[in-house]
């Protein structure tokens, strides 16, 4: 039975590339890359000869198919490669490794860099316990909904953010959560990497003031304000109002103290006294 390798790759410095996916790359008899003129610069550079095929966000349903039925037809191993960092994550390769699992092909990943996991190690946060969310939405209102969302969600997050958008980003997070703590890291693995670290407001100030800040790609991680995360709204009760007086009632709560309860998680308040009426009836067996 054939088997498909998820091979991670550098995210920018090739010493990281790992000797087991080099091995892997070179005994494969397919690479699918996201773009052949990338990964064939790493094959130069590592003296692999397998051929490529591309299989990218645009044609990656149909490719995944068509792979899946030649490792089945050749009895054949595919590795699966992006640009850089781990296929999969915020990358394409999921779609392939579905197809493969469904046609019963063992899938292997062969572990490397990863952008998420290198910018946690480096915040100075504490990541115990972080959520990644790739990439986020653009229009800022939606931007706003999300983050808001996010820290709702999480203790800490993860995303990824484009050279020409990290300020925009910053600016909706500094309005909206103003006491975030941040660790932006830029180009990491490379020359020049760079991480900023702060509140929000800091870390915007010397994006700001950086004339290369809309160099690079940035992996950042957020660490919100506990003061700053606005809880959601409770969600109303299935339950008739008369049920919920009821269950009142059942939890040691006079009638009045009962419909006091609902009025105040913001029940209208005729409704609660027409409510309380019928309970008030039947109680009294009218």
């Amino acid at each position: 039975m054939p088997t498909l390798y998820v091979v991670a790759t550098p995210i920018g410095n090739l010493g990281d590339m790992t000797p087991r996916a080099i091995e892997t790359l070179k005994t494969v008899s397919l690479i699918a890359a996201e773009d052949t003129r990338v990964t064939m610069k790493l094959c130069s550079a590592f003296d692999i000869p397998t051929p490529l095929t591309s299989c990218h966000e645009h044609n990656e349903r149909g490719k995944a198919v068509q792979i899946v039925s030649r490792m089945l037809e050749e009895n054949i191993d595919v590795a699966v490669t992006t640009d850089a960092g781990t296929p999969c994550i915020s990358d394409p390769g999921s779609i392939l490794t579905a197809e493969a699992i469904k046609n019963g092909i063992e899938v292997v990943a062969v572990p490397g860099p990863t952008a998420m996991a290198s910018a946690l190690s480096v915040s100075g946060l504490d990541v115990t316990e972080f959520t990644f969310f790739g990439f986020l939405p653009r229009q800022k209102s939606e931007l706003k909904e999300k983050l808001l969302d996010m820290a709702r969600r999480s203790k800490v997050a993860v995303v990824h953010e484009s050279p020409h958008r990290v300020i925009d980003l910053l600016t909706v997070l500094k309005e909206t959560l103003p006491g975030t703590m941040v660790s932006a890291s830029c180009d990491l693995t490379k020359k020049h990497e760079k991480t900023l670290r702060g509140n929000v407001s800091q870390v915007l100030e010397a994006l700001e003031n950086n004339p290369k800040a809309d160099k690079g790609e940035y992996c950042i991680v957020f660490q919100w304000s506990a003061e700053d995360v606005p809880q959601p709204e409770a969600a109303k009760s299935e339950l008739s109002l008369e049920a919920q007086l009821f269950d009142g009632i059942v939890r040691g709560l006079s009638l009045r103290d009962s419909m006091e309860e609902l009025i105040a998680r913001g029940e209208r308040k005729n409704a609660v006294k027409a409510a309380g009426l019928k309970v008030k009836g039947m109680l009294e067996g009218e």
